[in-house]
């Protein structure tokens, strides 16, 4: 574990000075766990330690959730426990290139499988310690990256389990994360006032009556609102007297004695007498009938045949007489092997 200074393995980051937000070192070593917060010109500000942690710790946490959770039921012997502690210290070497490694035991184990997620389940408190330095180190500032000493590679899954709490590890030779800290200018958002439009709406209602001829002033809120709900007042009294004009229809439509609406044109008074003096028009006879006449049921047509036509077999003659087979020959086998049969007849 290094000393609060200026560590030496710090020149391996290349940090820029205007970083967004508060820049930690983190050691890990036999002596335990020291942490630090640089300045902009990579020197220690404030450091903290935990003497605790250190890489026996993990080997024994590891060794005991694999004792606890099954993996090794035979590590509760005390003896094969210590065994098991030896093979966990061997295989942290492996783990930080690698997911699982297997190994075997010197005395009573034989082959033990120890994996990163072990490692990481078994050393939750451990992490939650490393944590809270690097709170208590930050204090209100967000934290830029973590820088990780080479000794950090003795334990394995430290990376892994900062990183799922959101922090950005940096190993030796790792590139500085692009951060933006915002600027001096206020950020618009869509709760800023915006101005009123100074244009007229349609919908306005003018102010030429009750206001003099060489008075501009604009009306008033109450005038303008005002006129809104006249204006939504006569458009509603046009769209019932449409939806009363289309049921009359209707109904005008439906029985055929009641007379039809007429509308009434603004001519001279001899033809409003005359239109109000004509019968009322009703639908002509033939229609009437038609209307009345009982429907047709339609009848589909007959379906063609589409049986071929049987055809004509021409007369048969006579049967033809049997040919007569042929008399079959006589023969007496042969005495002599691998001749064909005598023939005498």
């Amino acid at each position: 574990m290094t000393v609060p200074g200026h560590p030496a393995w710090l020149d391996a980051f290349d940090v820029p000075a205007d970083a967004a937000g508060a820049v930690l070192a983190l050691d890990f070593g036999d002596s335990g766990l020291w942490a630090a917060r640089l300045d902009p010109a990579m020197n220690v500000e404030a450091t903290t330690a935990e003497p605790r942690i250190t890489p026996y710790v993990i080997d024994v946490r590891t060794a005991t959730y694999l004792r606890d959770t099954g993996a090794v039921p035979e590590a509760s012997d005390p003896a094969v426990f210590a065994e098991l502690v030896d093979i966990v210290r061997r295989a942290r070497e492996s783990l930080i290139e690698r997911d699982s490694v297997l190994l075997m035991g010197t005395q009573q184990l034989r082959l033990t499988t120890v994996s990163l997620d072990a490692v990481m389940a078994a050393t939750v408190p451990e992490v939650n310690r490393v944590h809270g330095m690097v709170v208590e180190l930050a204090g209100s500032e967000p934290v830029a990256a973590v820088l990780l000493s080479p000794g950090a590679d003795q334990w394995p899954g430290l990376w892994e389990s900062m990183t799922e709490r959101g922090y950005t590890m940096l190993l030796p030779g790792d590139p500085f994360p692009v951060t933006f800290a915002g600027d001096d200018e206020p950020t618009h958002t869509l709760l800023d006032r915006v101005e009123a439009s100074t244009g007229s709406l349609a919908w306005e209602v003018s102010d030429a009556e009750g206001t003099e001829a060489g008075d501009d002033a604009a009306p008033s809120g109450s005038r303008s609102r005002r006129g809104r709900v006249l204006a939504g007042v006569a458009a509603l009294g046009l769209v019932v007297a449409g939806g009363a004009g289309v049921a009359l229809a209707v109904q005008g439509g439906d029985e055929h004695q009641r007379p039809t609406a007429q509308t009434a044109t603004p001519s001279t008074s001899a033809n409003a007498h005359e239109e109000e003096q004509r019968p009322p028009a009703t639908a002509a006879p033939e229609d009437i009938s038609a209307a009345r006449a009982s429907m047709s049921r339609y009848v589909p047509p007959a379906p063609k045949s589409t049986a071929r036509p049987t055809q004509t077999e021409a007369p048969t003659g006579p049967k033809p007489a049997p040919r007569p087979r042929p008399n079959p020959r006589r023969t007496i086998p042969n005495p002599i092997p691998g001749l064909p049969p005598i023939v005498i007849g």
